[in-house]
This record gives structure tokens, sequence and C-alpha cells, in this order.
């Protein structure tokens, strides 16, 4: 199976989807996790600047230089800035350059991009400024750079975590991907035997896929009772043939003898070649009944071998031109190069002769009959056109039914089989016989399948 195939295949898309889906949420839940757990230290820190703001405005002045100092080097709840100012605004104490612009209302404030002085990088900071009693202002002040960095930290380990699930995700994916698509594409190839006619294929079953062998199972035991009602169908009307062909070659003789026995001029002369005419044309219609439930249940495929398909169109256009030159049809081959195929060359010649017979029939005086084998894209194609009566595109699809006529060619002879017999032919070849509007006329195409693989493409 081609990459190209398996890209475009459901189960590795499920796969995919199925991998950022687990992306997706494991990065949300991590997410979610870091933003409570920050937002719950935020808030932490601002309960604690609000209680040392208003615990710092109302110490006195020593007290509170010496309590600053602390925060500053040894407190666990360290402070990043603190600062006194005079009610005009000047520094008393501190590391602060100036008052920063929030109210003075006891409140922490956050601050997104602080400068603690002018060459200063911006960072987030919570401010605190409260007024002591005497007017001055007390400021605290905390850097969230760290809780930033560590944000920046948790997205890039979160990333990194990531890739490694996502990818193992899609490696599994395209794992079993692989697996299912060539399980599907078994099941398709044997359903594509079954529609070519071979009722004897099965779908393979393999351990693994409990419930699609399930269903596997179910669909070739309605095989079997399809291929045992199809056989029994076809036994009921093999033995009518045969039990009537016996009786009928026997009345056939009786009249034949009573033919002779007859003298010349007698009045049963006339109704018994009558009755000779039918007989035999009945018995025709037998023998091409039996042939066709020949073709179906033997599969003679132990009698395939090597053909060249532009050579039996060449013996068969040898063969059938004296027939068209007494008629008055112009028969012609378009010849071209070898196409070797595997098959049996007498049912491939059997299936392009009712072909060319055919297009004979339906074709008056004057009018011409081609024939043509090519080779398109590697596919083999037999081509027999004629410029006759046509098949109405209403009974194109109804014309390779057994004792199907269509309705322009009922005032001639034929028992309605030759073409089914040339589609049974065919479908044993993996091939399919179509016909098309040859304006006028038909053209009657016998044409490789495409492969399933390709067709998929």
């Amino acid at each position: 199976m081609s990459l190209r195939d398996l890209s475009r295949s459901t189960p590795l898309r499920l796969a995919g989807v199925f991998a950022l889906t687990i992306v997706l949420l494991t990065g949300g839940v991590f997410a979610f996790v870091y933003e409570v757990t920050t937002e719950a230290r935020v808030a932490q820190l601002k309960k604690v600047f609000s209680d040392e703001a208003e615990t710092a405005a109302a110490s006195d002045d020593a007290r509170l230089r010496r309590a600053l100092s602390l925060r500053l080097t040894r407190d666990f709840r360290r402070l990043d800035y603190v600062a006194l100012f005079d009610s005009s605004g000047r520094i008393l104490f501190g590391n602060l350059e100036r008052k920063p612009d929030i109210p003075v209302d006891g409140r922490t404030h956050y601050l997104p991009g602080f400068r603690p002085a002018d060459e200063a990088e911006p960072e987030p900071t919570l401010m605190v400024a409260r007024a002591r009693p005497n007017g001055d202002v007390i400021v605290l002040g905390r850097s969230l750079a760290n809780v930033e960095m560590l944000r920046s930290l948790f997205n890039q380990t979160l990333a990194y975590a990531i890739l490694p699930v996502a990818a193992g995700a899609l490696a599994l994916g395209f794992f079993f991907s692989r697996r299912t698509a060539a399980r599907i594409h078994e099941i398709d190839d044997a359903i594509a035997e079954i529609v070519n006619g071979d009722l004897r294929a099965r779908l393979p079953i393999r351990s693994g896929f409990e419930e699609l062998d399930g269903v596997i199972a179910s669909v070739n035991e309605m095989l079997d009772e399809i291929e045992r009602l199809m056989g029994q169908l076809a036994a009921v009307g093999d033995n009518i043939a045969h039990d009537l062909r016996a009786p009928l070659v026997n009345v056939r003789a009786i009249l034949d003898q009573a033919l002779v026995e007859a003298p010349k001029g007698a009045a049963l002369r006339q109704p018994v070649q009558t009755a000779l005419r039918q007989l035999d044309r009945t018995m025709t219609t037998i023998d091409a009944l039996l042939r066709v439930s020949a073709i179906e249940g033997e599969r003679r495929r132990s009698a395939f071998a090597e053909m060249d398909l532009a050579e039996i169109c060449g013996e068969l256009f040898d063969f059938f031109e004296p027939l068209a030159k007494a008629k008055g049809v112009e028969l012609t081959l378009a010849k071209g190069g070898a196409i070797i195929r595997r098959g049996d060359p007498d049912l491939m010649r059997e299936a392009i002769a009712n072909l060319i017979d055919n297009a004979l029939k339906f074709t008056p005086r004057g009018g011409s009959v081609k024939i043509a084998a090519t080779a398109e894209e590697g596919l083999a194609r037999v081509e027999v056109c004629d410029n006759g009566r046509g098949v109405p595109a209403a009974e194109a699809h109804d014309i390779f039914r057994r004792f199907a006529r269509a309705e322009n060619g009922a005032d001639l002879p034929g028992a309605g089989l030759g073409l089914s017999i040339a589609e049974t032919i065919a479908r044993l070849h993996g091939m399919e016989l179509v016909v098309a509007d040859n304006a006028p006329g038909a053209r009657f195409t016998l044409a490789e399948r495409v492969p399933a693989a390709e067709e998929r493409r």
C-alpha cells in the first residue's frame, strides 16, 4: 500500500484527529492547572502586600526602616521594591527612584510593565501604596518576572512533552491504519471477485478483528447460502435443458425421416419443414443455455494461458470476412501490436465472435463493421463497432441478460443468448462488456477492469 493511499485512508485521519485531541486536552488541562495555581499565588501575594502595607503604615520611622530592610534581605516573602515617600512625593527611604502611579488606597495593583528605573526593563509587578498618619506614603512591590519565567518554562516543557505524545499517537495510528487499510483492501478485493461472478470466493477472516470477523463470518454464511440457491437454480435449468434435448433430438429424427419418406408434393412436407426449423432453433437455444451454464459453473481458469487478443481478432476477421462480403457489409480490422494476456483463448474467441456476429446481423447491406484491439494505459480493449440499427439507450443494460432482445431486432433470428455468453466470458477474464452509441450504430467494448488499488486512487 503506497504512502499516498495511506495518507488518504480514514483510519490514519482518525488517528491524526485522536492525536490532536490528546494534545489539545493535555495542553488544556496543564494550562488550566497552571493558571489556577498562578492566580491563587498572586491572590495570596496581594493579601500579604495589603497586610504588610497596613502594618508598615502603623509603625514608627525607626521600626519601619528596620522592618523594610529585613524584607529586602532575609524575609522568605522578600519584597523587591520598598520605598517611603513624604507627602510631596520625595523619596525618604527605599530602592525606588519615584513614586509609582497607583492609587494610595492600601490595595494591591497589578502593573504589567513597571520600570523601577529609566534604564530598567519593564516587568510585571504587584504594587501597594498606603498613607501613614503623618502624610508619608509607604510603597511595597513584588516583581512577577519569576512567575512569567515559570510560565514560559512551563510552556516550553509542555511543548516538549506534548511532541513525543503526539508523535507516539501518530505512530500508533500509522501502524494500526496500515493494518486496517490492508485488511479493508483484502476484503475489497474479495468482494470484487464476487462481483465479477465468482460466488465461491469468500471474505478473508483474521484474528485480532473480532467485531469485523463476526460480520465477515455472517457475510460468508450468506454467500454460502446464495451459492447453494444459485447452484440449485442453475441445476434446475440444466436438468430441464438436458431432459428436453434428448426427446427433441428424437422428434427431429422422426420428422426428418418422415420428410425423407414423404412423396414430393405431399401437403405435409411444408409443415414438417417448418417444424424442423423450429426444432433446430429450440435446440440451438438449449445448447446456448448449457454453454452459459458450463462457463459459469466450471470457471475454466485451469485452461488459462497466454493469449494474444490482437491475433484472435485477426483470426476472427479472416473467418467472418467472406460472410460480411456475401451480405454486402464492409468488415475492417484495425491492426496493431500484440496484446498478451492470460485467459482461455477458446472462450475469448467465442465472446468476440458473438460480438462480430451480432454486429453483422444488425448492420444492413452497404454498412460497415470495424474490429479493433488496443491497449490504452496498460488496459486491453477489444471494440466491435457498426453503423447499423444500434441499441436504444433504455435497453443498454438489459441486452446482456439471458433471452433479452432489443425491440428494434425482434424481426431478426436469434435466441438472445449471444451477448449473455459474451458478458459471462468477459467477467470470467476480469473484464467488462459495455455498449455505447456509435452514432449511428452500436459500439461494443470488451475492456479490462481498472485494478481496485488504482481505482481507489
